[in-house]
């Protein structure tokens, strides 16, 4: 196929409440979208994740930005693309949230233009058609937690992470364990406490939890490896793992046992890929995080949710708890606690343009008329 034209729109989408961790507070959300268009008029989706501070990982949407603007997309104009994995031999990974926007839209034109699914394209192997919901709750208060897990409980949500930090990580864990005995529980500190205080991260094995994600400050495997030698609770990582060499060298050290895969921090889903099958030779449990982000991407990962070994469910819930509107049609929604996995060519969900344009605060067109 050949790239006739890309667009990308820089949108800024506010959130149905303030999102807390550990390390930050968002109240909108800005992403970019991308759309890629071919030579016969078929159009194709990718969002680029990156946050507007590097409080995640160090790339932040003004890096993704400057990067699509100035060197990647440029590149692609014009040119014939047999494969849309192509585009990882032309450019490197040190921008992996751009590289997996891009990756993305090529991924849905190709599997439009070819008349698939984004799994057929990319998984040859028996999905489930629909995936249990998973909640993600921010830094809150206990009582205010509480509330929140009764409210989604009844919606049929079984699967709850919540966001900790050192100061109340365990006693808020413990409060919700104590009301909600046979909860799915897991925590994430999003990096938070040191390896000093691993007397204090030795009391979260009396709480039964899924897994602790991302513990330490450091991206250090050794001290991990140190740590899950003596926690019976599996660690998981989430952004300590950027690339599959990551991977690879944690998978070494026995420093964790669970694996967060995210698209967009890894560099798309050619390497999305490459890690699930190293998780599968290696007996590591992996499952699929979300990132803050629009349907366009959290569509993706609902895919990649849909595979039948996933650990847990993922980090994924209905649209309308994120945002008034999303730019997706249908929108993702939670049915007794269920996602249905969109059928149809692409990623199976059609854009709301009204919408995109609507909560576009910069626009930049490449080729085309």
């Amino acid at each position: 196929m050949r790239i006739e034209k890309i667009e990308l729109f820089h949108i800024k989408m506010p959130l149905n409440f303030l999102f807390k961790t550990s390390k930050a507070t968002v109240k909108h959300r800005e992403t970019i979208i991308i759309k890629a268009a071919d030579e016969l008029g078929n159009n194709g989706y990718g969002e680029v994740v990156a946050f507007n501070e590097p409080f995640y990982t160090n790339e932040t949407l003004l890096d993704s930005k400057h990067i699509l603007i100035n060197k990647h997309t440029p590149r692609l104009i014009s040119k014939e693309v047999k494969h849309p994995f192509d585009i990882h031999k032309w450019f490197d990974v040190s921008y992996p949230m751009a590289l997996a926007g891009l990756e993305n839209a090529l991924v849905d034109l190709y599997a439009k233009r070819h008349k698939q699914s984004v799994m057929d394209v990319v998984f040859n192997e028996e999905t489930n058609d629909e995936i249990y919901a998973g909640i993600a709750l921010g830094d809150q208060d206990i009582p205010s937690l509480i509330k929140q897990i009764d409210h989604n409980l009844k919606e049929g949500y079984i699967r709850f992470k919540i966001k900790i930090k050192p100061e109340d990580g365990f006693i808020k864990l413990k409060s919700i364990k104590k009301a909600y005995p046979d909860i799915r529980l897991l925590a994430d500190a999003n990096k938070s406490y040191k390896i000093e205080q691993i007397d204090e991260l030795m009391k979260f094995d009396e709480l039964n939890l899924l897994c602790l994600e991302e513990p330490l400050d450091s991206a250090d495997f050794h001290a991990l490896q140190k740590l899950q030698k003596k926690m019976q609770t599996p660690i998981c990582l989430d952004e300590s793992i950027q690339t599959v060499d990551d991977l690879k060298t944690a998978i070494e050290l026995e420093a964790l046992k669970v694996a967060n895969i995210k698209v967009g921090r890894v560099g798309g889903i050619y390497y999305a890929k490459q890690m699930i099958e190293l998780c599968r030779k290696n007996n590591i449990q992996y499952w699929i995080g979300s990132m803050l982000e629009s349907g366009v991407s959290k569509i993706l990962h609902v895919h990649l949710a849909s595979l039948k070994d996933t650990y847990i469910p993922g980090d994924l819930s209905s649209s309308k708890r994120y945002f008034e509107k999303d730019i997706i049609k249908p929108e993702i929604t939670v049915e007794n606690g269920m996602i249905k996995v969109p059928k149809g060519c692409g990623s199976g969900v059609e854009i709301d343009e009204n919408i995109l344009k609507s909560i576009t605060i910069d626009y930049i067109k490449m080729g085309g008329e």
